[in-house]
């Protein structure tokens, strides 16, 4: 009986020894004198990047190096992103790299939008910019699958005018999606409360944006100039913005004919009544809060150009009222 318990015991120690000798083993770094540049991809999990690790040599079993992940309750999480590894790190060197996401530094390009801007413009420019090609981007905008992901109807008028930093290791989507985010988070707390006080959807109001931004020049109108053509809206009458026939001409016209005026398209907002069927450009922040806050306590109807390299406008309640603005302006 005590020889069996000897034994056992025997056996016991020998194999705690060999456990641990194992654990010892494969903690301890490969050392083949070998570098690699490793990239964990978005979504990788745990038992993913473990897998790679050691498929690249760079640790001795993946099983162990999931055992120390695990035993901090695998938090934070390993983070997706471009490291410089080495064979020489130990497995909590590695899992101490990739929790704290130190990640190699990547080449940037900055991509400047600014307001105003049509949609074309501003995939152009964002295509100079990145590398990425426009044809790319183009495709993106009329994905609908893309669009509803961000949550938008159109592309247009969406593209926040703001200056970006991009990593080169992004793609298209995640470029794109970032702008779109970008103006949502500038977006007022409060839409639902505005949106209720004006009577326009939250697209309707990003395309009224836009009209205010290509119409207006100095900021301290932006809110009357929005007033203005939710007050026509409300009284049946048609918008009569020059901004939506340039967009609908493709051009930006300093003086526009009356040809100009009567041509057939739905964003000729001379000829169909309400807004355009969607954005005509890339509204800047105090474009979209005049939007959202439009100014109509003093009842105008119209608007004119003092013409005098100000920038500002004569506003009127009426037509009579806009007539003699037009005449103060012209001197006739």
């Amino acid at each position: 009986m005590k020889r069996k318990v000897f034994i056992l015991s025997s056996i016991f120690l020998t194999l705690v020894i060999l456990g641990i000798s194992a654990l010892k083993w494969c903690g301890r770094p490969p050392r083949g004198g070998r570098e690699c540049i490793f990239t964990v991809e978005k979504g990788w999990g745990a038992r993913r990047i473990s897998q790679v690790l050691s498929d690249s040599g760079l640790v001795r079993s993946r099983l162990y190096l999931l055992w120390r992940y695990f035993r901090v309750d695998g938090s934070p999480a390993m983070q997706a992103g471009i490291y410089q590894l080495d064979d020489s790190m130990s497995p909590d060197s590695i899992l101490g790299i990739l929790m704290r996401g130190d990640v190699l530094p990547v080449e940037t390009s900055w991509v400047t939008i600014s307001p105003g801007l049509t949609l074309a413009q501003s995939l152009s420019i964002t295509s100079e910019s990145t590398g990425i090609r426009k044809i790319v981007l183009d495709s993106l905008s009329t994905d609908s699958s893309f669009l509803a992901f961000n949550g938008i109807q159109t592309l247009e008028g969406y593209l926040f005018p703001e200056t970006y930093e991009f990593a080169d290791t992004l793609d298209a989507e995640e470029i794109l999606s970032r702008i779109i985010e970008t103006g949502k988070v500038r977006w007022p707390e409060d839409i639902g409360e505005l949106l209720e006080n004006t009577g326009i959807t939250l697209h309707e109001t990003i395309i009224l944006a836009s009209i205010v931004e290509r119409e207006a020049r100095v900021d301290s109108e932006r809110a009357v100039i929005a007033g203005v053509f939710l007050s026509r809206m409300r009284s049946g009458m048609k918008l009569e913005s020059c901004a939506t026939v340039q967009y609908a001409l493709g051009e930006v016209k300093e003086v526009l004919l009356y040809s100009d005026l009567e041509i057939d398209d739905p964003y000729n907002t001379y000829i169909h009544n309400g807004l355009p069927p969607g954005p005509i450009c890339s509204p800047g922040l105090p474009s979209i809060n005049a939007a959202f806050n439009p100014d109509t306590t003093g009842g105008y109807l119209y608007f004119v150009s003092r013409d005098d390299g100000t920038g500002t406008h004569l506003f009127a309640r009426t037509y009579a009222g806009h007539l003699s603005n037009i005449r103060s302006t012209t001197g006739r």
